[in-house]
């Protein structure tokens, strides 16, 4: 049985606020980002990314 790692973390880099999403596959590293907008986010909308958005999020290999 596989297991997958995943964790968010949301930051404040004037002017904007960012989700890092991060997840681990057995070796395997990866990293995506999402620019939620200048105003602290809601957890619903945090909640909408992980439950109904996570599909669209762009992740990147580490190299």
């Amino acid at each position: 049985m596989s297991t997958i790692k995943g964790s968010l973390t949301i930051v404040y880099e004037p002017p904007f606020y960012k989700a890092i999403f991060e997840r681990r596959f057995e070796s395997i590293y990866e990293v995506g980002q999402i620019n939620l907008g200048p105003s602290e986010p809601k957890l619903t909308l945090i909640y909408d990314l992980v439950i109904h958005h996570w599909n669209r999020i762009i992740f990147f290999k580490q190299t």
